[in-house]
Order: structure tokens, then sequence, then C-alpha cells
């Protein structure tokens, strides 16, 4: 997809637009204000035509790294609606017909906002007929990002001959239901359950193409390079608690320097598994090299909360101050499905791979 300009919205810097999407992510947790008016803004500073620009130069994709890190930074409930949109205009490049590509990518710069919702509700969303590239649905999805924000979402749906993409506009709130949202973390983004009995949406792709590689189980660095910003803005609570200190004490200090170092081992870990993951000819050990990047996402986010807490002390608890934000939505964010098959995926490829330890991933 080529870069487009932002839009339909005064123009915005990157850097106002992340400090307007901080300033609101507590209003939003609370449930005072919904993630539209955040997507907006992310429009309107061309964040969003960035993150779906799929070129293939590395420069691009550390790009796309960075934004994804930055907006997790200022809030994780808005990074993980900006990682689904960037998810399903990036399936619709690889699997989309070129009118479909050149549609969606102009329904996206006109201020459509897509998702993708995979996991099934029960009965799980299956394919009933097919007629002229449209397919009739029922069933339901659970877990679908965006409730009221996301104006169309790429789903899966089970079929006769496999697993079959589709795109589906998602704007009937009769269709939605947010009370199935019911978390302590995350509950910004809505994530309730959509009934898709009798809808009729346009098919995507051929069977199966969902799970093609390297970009179904390898496209797992997006969302860890938004839990890495979570920790980023965990670790910025607490140097700013540690530098308002008037003698900050050893242990401190030390709890600041170790909380700093694992936001930038994630950092580092996530560009390299999606330069790899992202690059032509990926194979199966990018797409390793990606889960296993989420693994040390994961263990370096868990160990930063735990500093987290040790630093800040009650206030990690406090409703309405950041930190308690952060770390309550990253703690949610980091449980994803079946971790120890994703672990084991690693393990397997690196069972299988000629090179040695320390040499699987170079080159």
């Amino acid at each position: 997809m080529r870069k487009a300009p932002a839009i339909s919205m005064q123009p915005l810097t990157e850097a106002d637009a992340l400090k307007a999407v901080a300033d609101v992510a507590l209003k939003a947790d609370a449930g005072l204000c919904d993630l539209s008016g955040d997507m907006r803004r992310l429009a309107a500073s061309g964040i969003l035509a960035r993150l779906c620009a799929f070129e293939g130069d590395p420069r691009e994709t550390r790009e796309q790294a960075t934004l994804l890190r930055r907006i997790g930074r200022a809030s994780l409930s808005v990074g993980r609606l900006a990682e689904g949109h960037m998810n399903a205009l990036k399936l619709v490049s690889l699997y989309g017909t070129p009118e479909q590509v050149r549609r969606h990518t102009n329904l996206a710069w006109n201020g459509a906002i897509y998702g993708v919702w995979g996991a099934d509700a029960d009965p799980p969303v299956r394919v009933m007929s097919e007629l002229d590239g449209r397919l009739r649905m029922a069933g339901g999805k659970r877990f679908a990002s965006g409730l009221g924000t996301v104006s169309h979402a790429v789903v899966t749906a089970k079929h006769v001959d496999g697993l079959r993409l589709a795109i589906a506009e998602v704007r009937d709130p009769g269709r939605a239901d947010a009370a199935a949202w019911d978390t302590s973390g995350m509950r910004a983004t809505a994530s309730g359950s959509y009934d898709f009995n009798g809808v009729t949406a346009e098919a995507l792709g051929a069977a199966d193409d969902y799970l093609r590689e390297p970009h179904f189980q390898g496209g797992v660095w997006r969302y860890a390079a938004v839990q890495t910003g979570g920790l980023e803005a965990l670790a910025e609570e607490v140097r700013r608690a540690v530098s308002g200190m008037d003698a900050p004490g050893e242990a401190q200090l030390h709890r600041l320097a170790r909380i700093a170092s694992l936001a930038h081992r994630a950092r580092l870990i996530v560009e390299d598994a999606a330069l790899r993951v992202e690059a032509s000819g990926a194979g199966a050990e990018a797409v390793a090299l990606s889960l296993a990047a989420r693994e040390e996402v994961e263990a370096a986010c868990l160990e930063g909360i735990a500093l987290a807490d040790r630093a800040l002390g009650t206030r990690s608890f406090v409703k309405g101050q950041r930190a308690e934000l952060v770390r309550r939505d990253l703690g949610f964010f980091l449980r994803q499905a079946d971790l120890d098959g994703k672990l084991r995926q690693v393990g397997a490829a690196l069972c299988a791979a000629e090179a040695p330890i320390g040499e699987v991933w170079e080159g």
C-alpha cells in the first residue's frame, strides 16, 4: 500500500497526537469516552497511514515498530486498536484483489478503522453460503476489539474447505455487546462480542490464507512492540518518581536502571524480529524469532511491573494514577492465547535448524 496524506481532521504533529492520546487514557479507561477520537488523532497526524504502508523497505518496518511502541507508551488500549488496524490492512494487501486493496485503502484514508476479529464465540462464525465473492455467515465473535470505533473487521469463518477470511462492516450497534467485556485491564478497547448471524461480507483470499507464515504467528512482533511501549511508560513513571526524590537511595537507582534496561532489551529484540519477518523470503526461523521476541517482552514486562511496584509503592495501585492504569493494562495484555504452544514452536524451530545457537538468527 502506498503512503497517503493525513485525513479529515486539522493536521497534528506525531508528538501532539500521542500526547493527546496519553492525556485522555485515564478518561477512556473510566468509560467516559471511546477511542474513536484517539484513532482520528492518529489518522490526522499521519501515523495510521505510515503504519499501513507496506512497501517492504527495512527503514519503513523499523519506523512501524517505533510507531507501535510509541502509541503503546501513550495508551496500550489505543495501541491495541492501531495494531489491529495495521494487521487488517496488511491482510488485505497480502490476500486481496487489486480492486479490494484500492478500495479498502481509500476507505482507510477517509476515516474507516479496521480490526481483525479472530476469536470465536459459541457458536463460532461459519460460512453458510457463498455467491459472487460474498459470504453469508452465522455465529459470533468475542474479544472483538474496538466496538463502536472499528467500522470494518477482517473476520475468520469456518468453511468446509478450511478457514476463510471475510471483510465485514461492523457498524450495527444492535449486533454489538460491549457488556461482554468485563475485565480489569484494557477496558477502553471495548472488546465485547458481535453477532454475525445473517451478515453478508466480502470474501478475502483463499481458504487458510490467514494461517500462512510468516505473517500469522510471525506477526506477533506487532503487539509485542505495543507492549514494549507499555513497559517504557511504566519505566518513565519510575524515572519521574526517583528523579523527584531529594536523595534517592541506591536501591531506587538500581530499580530505575534495571527497568530502563529491560525496556531497551525488549525494543531491540522486537525491532530485529520485525525486520526479519517482514523481509522478502522470510521463513520458519524468522517466525521463531518473532515468537521468541514475544516471550522476551513478556518476561521483561513482568519483571518491570515488579520493579515498578517496589519503586512506586502504593501509587502502583491507586486508581486515577497513570502507573496503576499502565500496570493493569499491561498485565492483562500480556495474556495471549496458547503461550506455551508459541514457545514450543520456537524450540522445535531451533532443533530443526542447521546453525548452532548464536548463529540461527544471524544473516
